[in-house]
C-alpha cells in the first residue's frame, strides 16, 4: 500500500487503513496525509488527487479502495511500529 501511495506527488508516509462492513460486503478505506501545500490547494486539484491515488492502489495492489486525504499530522503518530489497520467491522 504504502509504494502505491508514495508513487503520487503531494503525499506524506503517513495513512491509515479503515476497515469497515456495510450491508454485509466489506469496504475499506485509505485516509492519506498530504502535503501542507497540497491541503490549501483547490477542491478539482485535491479531487485530481484522490483519484490518482485511487488509480494507483488499483494499478499496484488490483484492489479498488476508497481514499480519503487528510490534512498534515491528523493521522496519530505512535513510538515504535505505526499501526496501519483499523478494523471497525463487527464480525
Amino acid at each position: 500500500m504504502e509504494t502505491a501511495l508514495l508513487q503520487v506527488e503531494g503525499t506524506l508516509p503517513h495513512y491509515q487503513i479503515i476497515l469497515t462492513r456495510e450491508k454485509g460486503l466489506d469496504q475499506m478505506e485509505v485516509q492519506v496525509e498530504v502535503t501542507p501545500e497540497v491541503f490549501s490547494d483547490t477542491v478539482g486539484g485535491l479531487e485530481n488527487l484522490q483519484q490518482k491515488l485511487e488509480t494507483a492502489v488499483e494499478q499496484t495492489l488490483s484492489i479498488r479502495v476508497n481514499v480519503r486525504l487528510v490534512e498534515p499530522h491528523t493521522i496519530q503518530r505512535s513510538e515504535g511500529k505505526a499501526k496501519r489497520v483499523i478494523d471497525q467491522r463487527k464480525l
